[in-house]
């Protein structure tokens, strides 16, 4: 029975450290990452553009209000009635315009994220492979990974494949 037990304990130990696991630190590597950095900073300019072309409306729509308060008692109530409504109807405009760009953006960089995460998906999965581990988690802010030992830490050797891969394309 003692001789079992002792067979039983060193196969569970010699499986135990068959099993290689490592972890990865996924806010550095989208940090990182100089694709996820790229789509970033391409996300930051189409919202930068998007704001310039809603100021380029809005500021015309602006004077038309100002010139409509300053001549309003001049008008006709016909006449202030009519340019009420020219102002109202620009304003739906303006803010369909808006609402138009705003998902459009959001619809972009939503595609382009879960692009981006299929291949940092796809990557660590073959260089998990390659490198024999059994098991990689991911930590971010308090996840699930609460501890983890520095030798088990693969980030940084990731964010190489990474940043090569996406140099090579």
């Amino acid at each position: 029975m003692k001789k079992l037990l002792i067979i039983v304990a060193a196969i569970a130990l010699t499986s135990c450290s068959e099993n290689k696991i490592a972890y990865i630190d996924v806010e550095t590597v989208m940090k990182e990452y100089n694709a996820a950095v790229a789509l970033e900073t391409a996300f930051k300019a189409q919202q930068q553009e998007m704001s310039t072309e809603l100021q380029g409306l809005q500021a015309p729509f602006q004077t038309k209000v100002q010139e409509y308060y300053q001549n309003a008692e001049k008008m006709s109530p016909a006449k202030r009635a009519e340019a009420e409504q020219g102002l109202q109807q620009e304003q739906q405009m303006i803010q369909a315009r808006q609402q138009q760009l705003t998902q459009q953006l959001q619809q972009e960089n939503q595609t382009k994220s879960e692009e981006l995460i299929k291949t940092v998906d796809s990557l660590v999965a073959n260089y998990s492979k390659s490198k024999g581990f059994k098991l990689v988690l991911g930590t971010q802010g308090n996840g699930t990974v609460m501890y983890g030992d520095d030798a088990l830490n693969i980030t940084t050797d990731v964010i190489k494949v990474l940043n090569d891969s996406y140099a090579a394309k």
